[in-house]
């Protein structure tokens, strides 16, 4: 005889993780792709592609694609956040910046190292503009390296130590 169980009374009973957590449905393609992500892996979604499309069309619209990755919303907030120190420190932001990456890609020196600086912070500072919580981690990391610096510590060489030791991105 199977026993007929009652529906829970209290948190106890359900859990309070599952009373706190909202129940969403994904409301945008990248939302479904996020879920497909998690639960099957790169690999699955792109075997799924493939079944679906075939190989030419995946390998299509791969090859279509930039050849630079995008790039993601923590280095904005690592760039603007370097020029909010800079601009706290009486510093051009692109002048530090190319001390802090250097001159040379490679074996190569940029030619206008000063210019694609300028055009990184710039498209930093255009994509904070949409995004409030980046912004706001940014001035937050702008104002921690200003309060671990040491008094006594030159500003650029305490950022060039400090921005080095970053996780890449």
């Amino acid at each position: 005889m199977v026993e007929k169980r009652n529906a829970p009374r209290n948190e106890a009973e359900v859990g309070i993780a599952q009373i706190h957590q909202p129940r969403q449905s994904p409301q945008t393609v990248e939302d479904f792709v996020v879920i497909a992500l998690e639960k099957g892996g790169l690999k699955g979604v792109v075997q799924i592609l493939r079944d679906y499309h075939g190989y030419k069309e995946v390998k299509s619209a791969v090859m279509e694609l930039t050849t630079r990755d995008p790039v993601d919303r923590f280095t904005h907030a690592q760039r603007h956040a370097l020029e909010i120190y800079a601009k706290q420190h009486g510093l051009t932001p692109a002048n530090l910046m190319v001390e802090i990456v250097g001159r040379q890609v490679g074996r190569e020196e940029r030619v206008d190292a000063k210019g694609a600086e300028r055009y990184k912070l710039r498209k930093a500072r255009e994509f904070l503009e949409n995004d409030e919580d980046a912004y706001t981690g940014a001035r937050a990391l702008a104002s921690r390296w200003e309060d671990n610096r040491p008094k006594d510590r030159d500003p650029t060489d305490y950022m060039k130590e400090v921005y080095r030791k970053l996780p890449p991105r």
